[in-house]
């Protein structure tokens, strides 16, 4: 062979072992998007729990606050009815942790069975009782950055006196526990007269708990034992292998989890602190815009975790309309579980939503009516209309980001520019206000009175929450003037415009390659998908609020434009083989209808 002939074959060679190193880069990062894509969408199963809960718990907690007084019982039939209401709406916020784990691993399971519920409780469980006070973390943490008693508490003539330490003094770590302060009788200076254990592994720990719950139950429940331990074999095996799991588990988490919390509770008594605009400011923006713009990868979800379910929020628990606060500093992990409590640092990684659900996203669909063509804009009022009523009411906005998102992905910039812009308005405002599942009109209604006292406990007349809705309407002025001059501007293929010759059908009923038209427009949904996608094309079908999440054998081979035609509202690619269809609220009628298709 001669020596170009070996310098060719050799040349060869190196491209085909390029090339499958290429292919197999893109494997990898295919399969990691979509971990996190499936993570993003288990996440949703606890959360789906929070808004009913939220305005049982609400209510009741106002109801509480006007029939009693100084803590005694001023209206009994009131009280009592109230309470009735409160107690199961406090459950899941309480339980919280627990619900995500098992959320989690039945989510994660392969075949979604309720034997993987029962162990991720087990091991949620397990690993919460040896990192509680007096177990591993004390073990290992009880004499680090020691924090002393300065004050205690004596009884004089049947009052509470607060008194300065003479000796004898208590002492905690502040890795594992937060002080109790009070003021001295007479110089009304604070005092630490004890310490609250404050190590919590929280929505953190039901998570690992649950992934790796899931992860030990597809692995291990089809194990096939010998014939004297037959019995414990499959599915049987999981738990037995969960709980021996949970121990060095339980260890990482003492010997980590201390200094990333007390790290977490710096980061949160700084940033979500009204009274702490310089860092609060920007770090409510930095976030709101990154939560937008994470949005159409289904990222967003994670991000939310840490801020709504785990920051730690440190504060007083302020009474509703009234604003009278407690007497201890209290910590609470996440800003929607904080403001529930009403703690008086709380909401500030809520507030600035709301003028964006209840009126920006709702304009920025007028504006894209009025900027389709006069023949197209009677049939775009009536999709975009209604999307926009559910966005002002509930803050659902997926379906409506998504009709413009990946039709004008300039307006998506935009979008999150003025997200970040009226968050940071908001908390400068000091305004405080929070939500059990989205902002909008309806858990503005049921959180009002709870940032009412809020706002009185600050003595705040910007903090106000009836400011919110006068943001509402700036919001939405500025959102139709910006995106009505921005479309026609920039001559975007927004829904209803005929740009370059093409209208956009995003969201409409009609295509260039017609279905027969039979049953609901579910069915009629789902046999066009599959005309789209291909029977033999799918691997699997799931879905979170708004989105079909689907895996393919190749998502490079589908229709999009008849996938857009079925009434959808747009697709979004995660590497070569994950697929999400936003739908709206309604998706979940979707995608039985899609199972339903692919069984005939």
């Amino acid at each position: 062979m001669s020596e170009k002939s070996v310098h060719l074959t050799n040349e060869k060679k190196l491209k085909t072992k390029q090339i499958k190193n290429s292919d197999s880069s893109n494997n990898g990062w295919s399969k990691f998007l979509t971990m996190l894509q499936e993570l993003g969408k288990v996440l949703q199963f606890p959360i789906a729990v929070l808004p009913f809960a939220a305005i049982l718990n609400r209510f009741g907690a106002l109801g509480i606050e006007l029939s009693t007084t100084d803590g005694e019982i001023t209206n009994q039939i009131g009280y009592w009815i109230s309470l009735i209401i409160q107690k199961p709406g406090s459950i899941p916020f309480d339980n919280l942790a627990l619900l995500f784990a098992i959320g989690c691993a039945f989510g994660l399971a392969k075949d979604h069975r309720g034997e993987v519920a029962l162990v991720a409780v087990i091991f949620y469980l397990s690993i919460t009782a040896l990192t509680g006070e007096g177990t591993l973390p004390e073990m290992i943490y009880g004499k680090v950055l020691p924090m002393k008693q300065t004050g205690e508490v004596t009884i004089v003539d049947g009052k509470e006196v607060i008194t300065e330490l003479a000796g004898n003094a208590k002492q905690w770590s502040q890795l594992l526990y937060v002080p109790i302060m009070k003021f001295t009788t007479e110089s009304r200076e604070k005092v630490i007269v004890g310490a609250a254990y404050v190590l919590n592994i929280g929505v953190l720990g039901g998570i690992v708990a649950g992934c790796m719950s899931a992860w030990f139950y597809n692995k291990f429940k089809d194990i096939k034992l010998p014939t004297a331990l037959s019995f414990f074999g499959g599915r049987r095996f999981v738990p037995m292998v969960a709980l021996v799991a949970s121990i060095p588990t339980a260890f990482a988490f003492a010997i980590v989890w201390p200094w990333i919390q007390l790290g977490l509770i710096k980061f949160g008594t700084s940033v979500a602190n009204p009274e702490n605009p310089a860092l609060a400011i920007p770090g409510t923006t930095i976030y709101s815009i990154l939560n937008r713009l994470l949005l159409p990868f289904g990222l967003h979800q994670i991000m939310n975790t840490f801020f709504w379910f785990q920051m730690p929020v440190t504060g007083y628990a302020v009474a509703p309309i009234s604003g009278v606060p407690g007497t201890e500093l209290i910590t609470v992990n996440g800003d929607i579980n904080a403001f529930t409590a009403g703690i008086s640092n709380a909401g500030l990684f809520q507030s600035g939503f709301f003028p964006i659900m209840m009126g920006g996203l709702p304009m920025a669909a007028v504006a894209m009516i009025f900027t389709a063509d006069k023949e197209n804009r009677k049939e775009m009022a009536g999709f975009l209309g209604g999307v926009a009523g559910v966005a002002f009411l509930s803050g659902i906005t997926e379906p409506l980001e998504f009709s413009f998102v990946f039709i004008a992905p300039v307006l998506l910039g935009v979008h999150a520019g003025l997200t970040g812009i009226f968050m940071a308005i908001t908390t400068a405002m000091k305004i405080q206000i929070g939500f059990g599942f989205s902002a909008g009109f309806i858990d503005y209604a049921i959180s009002f009175a709870q940032s009412w006292g809020l706002a009185n406990y600050h003595n705040s007349v910007l903090a106000n929450p009836l400011w919110i809705l006068a943001l509402v309407a700036i919001a939405g002025g500025v959102y139709f003037v910006v995106f009505y001059f921005t479309i026609k501007g920039m001559n975007l293929a927004t829904p209803g415009r005929n740009v370059g010759g093409v209208i956009n059908t995003a969201g409409k009923t009609s295509s260039s390659k017609e279905s027969t038209q039979k049953g609901d427009k579910y069915e009629n949904m789902a046999s066009k998908i599959v005309d789209a996608i291909g029977r033999d094309n799918f691997v699997s079908i799931d879905n979170c609020a708004t989105r079909l999440r689907l895996v393919l054998k190749d998502n490079s081979k589908i229709d999009d434009s008849l996938i857009k035609s079925a009434g959808t509202y747009g697709i979004k690619r995660l590497g070569t083989e994950s697929l999400q269809i936003v739908i709206g609220p309604d998706v979940e009628h979707a995608a039985n209808a899609l199972r339903k298709e692919l069984e005939k």
